[in-house]
């Protein structure tokens, strides 16, 4: 059984080019209530109101995504690890900046689309 067989919910395209602890991260974020509100939806936010200004960076969003991640995956960490889990073993800083760069190109596509939050 392949991973895309498992359908986690971000389209077997994008599955197979994300590692599984970053498909986990992203996955974890987008339904956690509170840490899509905390984190993520200030976060997009931000970067609508920079695309609105005329001077959004990609560059930019998917640095200020990758440190939205680490208390993310701290949060992660505290429900679903274990005490000798740290953050960096599990969710190294790659993975971190896999997860901040999907998200960033989910937000060019959903701005291009002309959804708006």
């Amino acid at each position: 059984m392949s991973r895309s067989d498992y359908g986690w919910g971000l389209g077997s395209e994008t599955e197979e080019r994300l590692s599984v602890e970053a498909v986990e991260l992203i996955l974890y974020a987008q339904n956690d209530h509170g840490a899509y509100k905390a984190w993520i939806l200030p976060m997009l936010k931000a970067c609508q109101r920079h695309y609105l200004r005329g001077d959004g960076d990609f560059e930019r969003a998917v640095n200020g995504f990758t440190r939205v991640f680490l208390p993310i995956a701290r949060q992660y960490l505290l429900e679903h690890g274990t005490m000798t889990d740290s953050v960096r073993s599990v969710f190294p800083p790659a993975v971190r900046r896999e997860c901040g760069r999907h998200m960033a190109e989910y937000f060019v596509a959903e701005f291009r689309a002309g959804n708006r939050w």
